[in-house]
């Protein structure tokens, strides 16, 4: 009785500093006789008080009508609603749950692939299981338990939950996104690490795809990037790599868009042979927004689009409430809240503040709310991440699984130094590269050079996104335009071998000294490789071939490869449909070359400097090269 005293007692002095400023604001009115104001005054003090008492007689119902709960202000629990599986509702205290145990990812996997049951066996698997790691793995990819495969890939053990109970995730039927928040230590990585591997372990590379962001580093998921599901990673060391990755996104995006309108399905998962499911995963998505401001708005589009596309994002900050938009949060079904600093950031999550209560020493402790129910789980960590994965290899070389190619690539290289090494370097991205390509791509494509007898590899070419071999064809005039010292001599060399090796074409090299041109046979193929033709392209000259160099220039039967400093003497784009331009920094005079401004301006400071960078136009083209600068072998 004493406390219930005490409790109306203080609830009477909390109402007093909200009540006492209103009715001296009204007496002040009623002195200076505005009645009005003070009608207000008096209005909203009689509103408060009424306020107050309905929640206090709605309180003291609610206790009498609780036949398990507790009064007074303390928390009311439960024991049917936490149990063992550690259920909260808005009135339990989740702090109060059993706490999960710690667990090692392949205990909880293996007692999953073993009997699909929720229990929990804390032996090693070799304990209970003679096969191979690697040979469990094929087991787990070529099982079919008569589910749709596409649907449930993505469900897979992650922790534990109460004292014996395994945590299952399934991004695609809880998400299709995930959100995680947590403070630096609360384990957010780890985690992230974990549910890479289960979902690798679960799923073969030719139906799940990982492109991993790590923004902290590349200490949390450079680990990863071994795994034959990985198509790209990135970290915050590489911020160009990781437009590259944003821009590739969106590529893949575009796709897979063209695949569900050729198809006419709503899911991109229907078609008869579906692409991959693609699983996005960014570590510290606060420092991703810091360095790339444009990052989120390319990433809006992936969460409101990916569900239907077979895009999935996993995100993962430190501080959800002011450093992710709207649009992102709003797709993002499945929350779950390891342990926070803020109680703010615990609501902005879950709802509840009761994550920021979570201590320190429980690392890998969390919150996860899938919509329907809020659960107390401990995720599983992973004890040698190399083995794994070195055994996750071994599954997929022994289903002879392809290497899973490259959603992008990393920026040209600096220099190439031969013509072998551009193809080492060309293969060996192109292995990697998205099989959807537009037409302009399959112009310069390398896989097809042997089937052309007018190409020639002459280094790699960017488009922004991925680098491959850059194969020059030769379907008209090419001028290459550039000061000297910057590779043009090595370009018409280069050339001039490539196309050595094909007998049914004639191809001359000329210099700005000799005395006569070769003669044109009316019918055939012939290409000229004139260096230094400057003075040949000027027509104020006195050179007695600059007429001859002329009707050349005009002649269908003839092609000619030219290199010049300037473009200032002769109608590049009449006669020369294909251009090779080396940037000299001055905007106008590289505009004025054929370059466009966009790519003008996205030329670091060294590339205007560096040997063999330069830009190949032709028509519906605009590349970025590494031009090869040895032709000797």
């Amino acid at each position: 009785m004493a406390m219930d005293n005490r409790s109306r007692m203080q609830r009477v002095l909390a109402l007093l500093p909200v009540l006492l400023p209103q009715a001296m604001l009204g007496s002040i009115m009623l002195m200076q006789r505005q009645w009005v104001a003070a009608l207000v005054s008096f209005t909203g003090i009689v509103s408060y008080i009424w306020m107050n008492l309905s929640q206090h007689v709605t309180h003291e119902r609610f206790g009498e009508s609780s036949g398990h709960g507790q009064r007074n202000g303390c928390a009311i629990t439960d024991s049917s609603i936490i149990g063992n599986n550690a259920r909260i509702t808005a009135e339990t205290d989740v702090l109060d749950a059993p706490h999960p145990p710690c667990c090692n990812l392949m205990d909880i996997m293996w007692s999953q692939n073993d009997s699909h049951q929720s229990s929990l066996a804390m032996t090693h698997p070799k304990s209970r299981e003679t096969k191979l790691l690697w040979q469990t793995i094929v087991h787990s990819w070529l099982k079919d338990d008569g589910r749709d495969t596409c649907a449930h890939t993505t469900r897979v053990p992650l922790g534990t939950i109460g004292e014996n109970q395994l945590f299952h995730v399934d991004l695609v039927s809880q998400g299709p996104h995930a959100l995680m928040a947590g403070t630096t230590g609360s384990g957010k990585s780890a985690m992230l690490q974990s549910w890479c591997l289960a979902l690798a372990m679960r799923s073969p590379p030719d139906q799940l795809n990982l492109v991993l962001l790590d923004f902290k580093g590349g200490a949390g998921l450079d680990v990863l990037q071994g795994l034959p599901h990985t198509v790209g990673c990135v970290s915050d060391l590489q911020l160009q790599h990781a437009q590259r990755a944003l821009l590739g996104l969106e590529r893949e995006l575009r796709n897979r868009e063209l695949l569900v309108s050729q198809y006419g399905v709503a899911d991109v998962m229907d078609i008869d042979v579906p692409p991959p499911r693609l699983i996005i995963v960014i570590d510290e998505a606060n420092a991703l927004c810091q360095q790339i401001p444009e990052a989120m708005k390319r990433l809006s589009r992936v969460a409101s689009l990916g569900r239907s596309l077979g895009m999935n994002l996993i995100m993962c900050t430190q501080n959800p409430a002011s450093q992710l938009s709207t649009e992102i949060k709003a797709n993002m079904a499945l929350r779950i809240c390891l342990r926070v600093q803020d109680p703010l950031q615990a609501l902005e999550m879950i709802g509840r503040p009761t994550a920021a209560h979570i201590s320190p020493t429980t690392p890998g402790m969390g919150l996860f709310n899938d919509g329907a129910s809020i659960t107390l789980f401990r995720s599983a960590y992973t004890k040698d991440c190399n083995h794994l994965i070195t055994n996750v290899r071994y599954a997929a070389s022994f289903l002879n699984h392809a290497t899973q190619k490259a959603l992008f690539t990393s920026p040209l290289p600096p220099m190439c130094n031969t013509q072998k090494q551009a193809e080492a370097a060309g293969n060996d991205a192109d292995t990697r590269t998205s099989e959807s390509q537009n037409s302009e791509e399959h112009s310069t494509n390398a896989r097809s050079a042997s089937s052309k007898p007018y190409t020639a590899v002459i280094g790699l070419e960017d488009d922004g996104v991925r680098y491959r071999i850059c194969s020059l064809r030769l379907s008209g005039n090419v001028a290459i335009i550039g000061s000297p010292g910057r590779g043009k001599t090595t370009i018409l060399r280069n050339i001039q071998h490539a196309l050595a090796q094909k007998p049914t074409v004639n191809c001359t090299f000329i210099t700005a000294d000799c005395a006569t041109l070769p003669s044109v046979t009316p019918g055939s193929k012939q290409v000229w490789l004139v260096d230094d033709a400057d003075e040949l392209c000027n027509p104020s000259t006195m050179l007695p071939l600059h007429e001859e160099f002329n009707q050349a220039i005009r002649n269908p039967d003839l092609y000619v490869i030219f290199a010049v400093d300037s473009p200032n003497h002769f109608r590049l784009h009449e006669y020369c449909p294909t251009r090779i331009i080396f940037p000299s920094g001055e905007m106008s005079l590289d505009i004025l070359s054929g370059i466009s401004p966009t790519t003008v301006k996205s030329f670091a400071p060294d590339d205007l400097t560096r040997v063999g960078r330069a830009v190949v136009i032709a028509p519906g083209i605009e590349h970025t090269i590494q031009c090869s600068t040895a032709y000797k072998y």
